[in-house]
């Protein structure tokens, strides 16, 4: 049925019944051991407990209010952050929300219009590095376009495909990315090394912001 998925994991048998159309993903939160997130074609993103099949955590809802509507329209992508601070979500309305999932709420990152209007889902990705939270790497169209999440700047795009990306994936291990395609093809992308220059500048760049404002009291002492 269209408005609900099974869970067959670990020995649970459960029906979860809450999207009105078809249901398009459903990940494993990287935050709750004991949570999925479906995401539909009725605009819905639900958050499900997975010992308690007959209710669910919460609705996100694009304008944090009581609509139960992440996107108009399907949405058509789900990533996380490796730790599971921040869910991502891309819609057939051209927009990517990023919510907040110590309270379930959006951010109201401005992506801008980023991706085609299209009900086909696709997967999308966020690196996992030491630049965290990271950035987003989402299929559009026959490219892959890169933001980066904590200001939804549009960084740049990975044209190399001839047809329809339909998903990537990020090895933290390598780190590579991996791109596959209506095309038949799959690629692998690397990024660029940078050089000794960019580096010591990003040494001693200290206007991050991930710093926190304390100082260190031995040294205001000296």
């Amino acid at each position: 049925q269209n408005e609900l998925f099974r869970n067959l994991s670990s020995g649970i048998n459960a029906e979860y019944g809450g999207h009105s159309a078809a249901v398009n993903d459903v990940i494993w939160s990287n935050r709750n051991s004991y949570a999925v997130i479906s995401a539909g074609r009725d605009g819905k993103i639900i958050m499900w407990d997975i010992r308690r099949s007959k209710s669910a955590l919460h609705y996100f809802d694009q304008l944090n209010g009581n609509s139960e509507k992440a996107h108009f329209g399907s949405v058509t992508s789900l990533s996380q952050t490796e730790g599971g601070l921040f869910l991502l979500s891309s819609g057939q309305d051209e927009q990517v929300r990023c919510w907040n999932m110590t309270n379930g709420e959006n951010t109201f990152t401005n992506f801008g219009r980023a991706v085609t209007p299209d009900k086909k889902t696709v997967g999308a990705t966020v690196s996992f590095n030491s630049c965290y939270p990271g950035l987003l790497y989402l299929p559009n169209g026959s490219e892959i376009s890169v933001y980066d999440i904590l200001s939804g700047q549009h960084v740049t795009d990975l044209p190399g495909h001839f047809g329809r990306v339909n998903a990537v994936c990020y090895n933290k291990v390598s780190p590579q990315l991996y791109s596959c395609s209506s095309d038949c093809t799959i690629l692998v992308w690397e990024p660029p090394i940078p050089d000794e220059e960019s580096c010591d500048e990003a040494l001693t760049n200290k206007n991050t912001p991930y710093q926190d404002s304390w100082s260190d009291s031995d040294e205001e002492s000296k």
